[in-house]
C-alpha cells in the first residue's frame, strides 16, 4: 500500500495457524485454501486486524496489508519521534 511506512513486520495467522515468517513491505504470501469459511489475522505486535471470508472452488481471494499511521500519528512523529502503526487488511 502506498501509505505503508515500510518498517514494522506484520505477523500473519490463517485459520489460527501462524505463518513461520513475518510479512514485510513488498512481500506476497500465497496459500491454497479449501472451499469454505476462512479467517486471516494480521498483527504488528501493537495493533491487529482480522477478516473472515468465504472461498468457493476456483476463487482467487486477494487482500492488501497496510502498516500505516493511526489518526494523529503524524503529530506523534513530530513531537515524540515515534508513532503507533495500525495494521489494516483490505480486500482487493
Amino acid at each position: 500500500h502506498p501509505q505503508d511506512v515500510q518498517d514494522r513486520p506484520v505477523y500473519i495467522w490463517i485459520d489460527g495457524e501462524k505463518l513461520e515468517r513475518p510479512l514485510r513491505y513488498g512481500m506476497t504470501i500465497t496459500r491454497a485454501l479449501e472451499p469454505g469459511r476462512h479467517k486471516v489475522k494480521a498483527h504488528n505486535t501493537l495493533f491487529g486486524d482480522t477478516v473472515e471470508f468465504d472461498v468457493a472452488a476456483g476463487d482467487t481471494i486477494r487482500y492488501r496489508c497496510e502498516n500505516g499511521l493511526t489518526p494523529g500519528g503524524m503529530v506523534m512523529v513530530l513531537f515524540m519521534g515515534v508513532a503507533y502503526l495500525k495494521v489494516r487488511l483490505q480486500r482487493l
